[in-house]
């Protein structure tokens, strides 16, 4: 292998305002290094010496869409868990759903949705499947029509997730009685005597209500999805300036259904102040509603 170039001022410049451009990822100095990387990684695949060379393949060659979700997948950090952050996961199991599936009966509706925005390789958004059987009596369970979208800008992670296939360390913080509720093992992961090898498949009741596909949060014509009750985005926003950050927040609150919920990571936005949006106090969780119509 060559040894690997060292990125220019310019080259890196550019660089980095193509992917922020395109993704609304933020390259800081101190994370030079990883982009460094990271392009010189797919240029010894191409057999390429030269980032501005490489540059102008993503841009200008006709497999430059194809390879730029190659190098946009080793960008990202597609690292998550089942119920990654526990305060949010327990305020939504019990207080949130609860209040949602109650006014929702009052007024003889029957439907729900939920959105993980930036759902990785699933396993946030099979957690908020989870979380709504674990709410809804169980007799009621199959007369909603509950759907969780799961989106994501990485193809590769997204295939992923449809595949609900996760190793153990993937389910590290899952609770025991949801992965013996919710999880099996695959055809290919009968037990044997070292469990690290073992694979899991999420149970067919929360894939059937699970939906993936791909969305860019940073590009707002991209926001196909309807109105939700309830939004996730966790772990995405640190990726963002902060001027970016405020204004997918904004974009994720357009899409709430009026008394929707919207969950954020609480060291992600400080002091949010949005017409129509207010906070919810809940305990080590980063909470607003819509509220009015």
């Amino acid at each position: 292998m060559n040894t690997r170039a060292k990125l220019s001022e310019l080259e890196y410049e550019i660089w980095r305002e193509l992917v922020h451009n395109r993704c609304g990822i933020y390259f800081t100095p101190s994370r030079r290094y990883f982009l460094e990387s990271r392009l010189w990684e797919r240029m010894q695949v191409l057999s390429l010496n030269s980032y501005s060379e490489y540059y102008h393949y993503v841009l200008y060659n006709l497999h430059g869409d194809r390879e730029w979700g190659q190098l946009l997948d080793l960008l990202l950090n597609n690292e998550s868990s089942f119920f990654r952050h526990t305060p949010s996961f327990t305020a939504l199991v019990e207080h949130i759903l609860p209040s949602l599936l109650r006014t929702k009966r009052r007024h003889g509706v029957n439907m729900l949705s939920m959105w993980s925005a930036g759902c990785a390789n699933g396993q946030e958004a099979y957690s908020l499947a989870m979380a709504f059987h674990e709410t809804a009596v169980p007799d009621e369970a199959r007369l909603w029509q509950a759907k969780v979208w799961g989106t994501d800008i990485s193809r590769r992670s997204l295939q992923k997730a449809k595949n609900g296939r996760y190793k153990p360390y993937d389910i590290r913080n899952m609770p025991a009685h949801y992965l013996q509720t919710y999880m099996g093992l695959a055809e290919n992961g009968r037990p044997s005597g070292n469990s690290r090898r073992n694979i899991y498949k999420v149970n067919d009741s929360i894939r059937q209500m699970t939906q993936f596909a791909k969305l860019n949060l940073m590009e707002p014509n991209d926001y196909w999805i309807s109105e939700q009750d309830v939004i996730f985005c966790q772990n995405v926003l640190i990726y963002f300036q902060l001027k970016d950050r405020e204004a997918l927040v904004k974009r994720l609150c357009s899409r709430l259904s009026p008394g929707g919920y919207l969950f954020l990571a609480p060291a992600e936005m400080v002091g949010l102040k949005i017409p129509g949006i207010q906070p919810v106090k809940l305990e080590e969780s980063l909470i607003y509603q819509r509220v009015g119509k």
